[in-house]
């Protein structure tokens, strides 16, 4: 009967790759306690995992009726509906989710992003300098900014040590290594 540690169950088994277990327990979670945000939460990444969107929809605003300023459920919902190019209903809920007071940085990002999703590019380095400001080592937000730099034609210099840093904090994600070799082709460093 223990929901935190069968809410810390279940993610280890999701972090394992054993989604099914993990979604159990979340859903046993949830059972007893209808309205645990936590297990709604996790119950909703699970499902995104096993490709069941509408279910995961589901269970983030499930969430946030539970705790309406849940920055991580408004975050997910912004990123579901901009992959799906609602663009507007994306940028309610980043909107939503930096007055909730999440980390700015982190939702300064998103905003950066679908910025450069929509064509704003000025928009989107805005959001990009003032997530920087907050946090010098966020790689995500290094690396749009290395790829505002490319687009824009831009000192390939400037966007090569941006996709390094990117690289040298988090380099297990191939799309930064992407970047740092556009960023080398674009100075004739092909090699």
């Amino acid at each position: 009967k223990n929901a935190l540690a069968r809410n810390s169950l279940g993610i280890c088994l999701a972090r394992l790759g054993r989604l099914p277990q993990a979604r159990a327990e979340f859903e046993r979670v949830m059972r007893g306690e209808p309205k645990n945000a936590m297990a709604l939460y996790n119950l909703g990444c699970v499902l995104m995992r096993q490709g069941e969107a509408a279910a995961a929809r589901a269970a983030f605003q499930k969430c946030l009726r539970a705790d309406p300023a849940h920055v991580s459920s408004l975050l997910r919902l912004g990123r579901m509906a901009e992959e799906n190019r609602r663009f507007a209903e994306a940028l309610k809920y980043y909107r939503r989710a930096l007055a909730a007071g999440g980390p700015a940085a982190t939702t300064l990002r998103h905003l950066a992003r679908l910025a450069l999703n929509r064509g704003r590019l000025d928009e989107a380095r805005e959001h990009l300098h003032q997530a920087l400001l907050r946090d010098p080592k966020d790689a995500f937000a290094l690396q749009l900014m290395a790829r505002i730099y490319l687009a824009e034609g831009e000192d390939p210099a400037i966007a090569e040590a941006m996709a390094r840093q990117a690289v040298a904090l988090r380099p297990e994600r191939r799309e930064f290594w992407v970047e740092l070799s556009r960023a080398l082709a674009a100075q004739g460093r092909d090699d």
